[in-house]
């Protein structure tokens, strides 16, 4: 598949995700309080450090153990926080893809009747993505051959793990499957019927890049052109920019949605035919 191809399809599920996100702004809210609920929560974090206060550093003056505890209970807070709003985006963007007309209140239940499982996955997910993280750090503190390796050995995981988890979301809070059965259903449903066609269908990041090039220049302008007020360019491309970033977000998840009614049915949604999308094809692997 070449390169403008792929733009073109992620252009055209970006647009039709965007519809989504459109016909329900609740999805945008959902990303919105995601936001605000993993900022206090690393504020929180924060705050002991900043501080200064006792209990948080060692006499050597790295952290202590109770700080380590306090942290890693924070990450895994921000894990289960960003979990919980993606599924309640995966349910209610799921209805409305089945012809329903989902509220506010319709995502957010289906994911709080699944909050034990929201908090288990969000545990696991948070501290492998935590372990990745340290593992990248190690790399960029390494000289040589070991951090190449490292930095490697990071990419690889980083990788493996987005593709047996790409699914996980619909099979918990749609199928209501256990943590086990969704990761293997998951992992299956990714690789057995186009998993390497999947980045194709999902250039919402890059399409996500192309609209902040002009918000950026935007910003840039104003910038100079307000001289004394160059903060105004400031808040308005943060504003522009945290927009683009909460639709990037609810349209990626929106797409996924989307994207598992696909690999169930063999068909895409009915709301994505009707906006020119009949003949999206994601070809099987051979």
């Amino acid at each position: 598949m070449g390169f403008f191809d792929t733009i073109s399809r992620g252009w055209k599920m970006s647009k039709l995700s965007m519809s989504v996100v459109k016909k329900d702004p609740e999805l945008i809210v959902y990303v919105l309080l995601s936001g605000l609920l993993t900022m206090a929560v690393a504020i929180g974090m924060a705050i002991p450090e900043i501080m200064e206060m006792s209990w948080a550093s060692s006499e050597n003056g790295n952290m202590s153990p109770a700080y380590m505890i306090f942290t890693f209970v924070g990450y895994m807070t921000i894990s289960i926080i960003v979990v919980f709003w993606n599924s309640a985006i995966v349910a209610n963007s799921h209805i409305r893809l089945n012809g329903g007309d989902p509220k506010f209140r319709d995502g957010f239940g289906v994911a709080f009747k699944k909050i034990h499982i929201i908090i288990v996955w969000g545990i696991i997910a948070g501290t492998v993505g935590l372990l990745l993280k340290m593992l990248k750090q190690a790399a960029q503190k390494e000289e040589g051959g070991a951090a190449v390796l490292a930095m490697i050995l990071q990419a690889i995981g980083a990788a493996v793990w987005w593709m047996m988890t790409f699914f996980m979301i619909p099979h918990m809070v749609i199928e209501g499957k256990s943590i086990g059965e969704s990761l293997k259903s998951s992992k299956d449903m990714f690789f057995k019927q186009w998993g390497e066609n999947v980045t194709a269908g999902l250039g919402i990041g890059l399409i996500t890049f192309l609209f902040a090039i002009p918000i950026i220049l935007i910003a840039v302008v104003l910038m100079v052109v307000m001289g004394p007020m160059w903060w105004v360019g400031i808040i308005v491309g943060g504003v522009l920019m945290g927009l683009l970033i909460m639709w990037s977000s609810a349209a990626e998840q929106v797409a996924i949605s989307a994207l598992y009614i696909y690999a169930k049915t063999g068909q895409m949604p009915n709301l994505y035919k009707e906006h020119g999308m009949a003949d999206f094809n994601l070809p099987t692997s051979a």
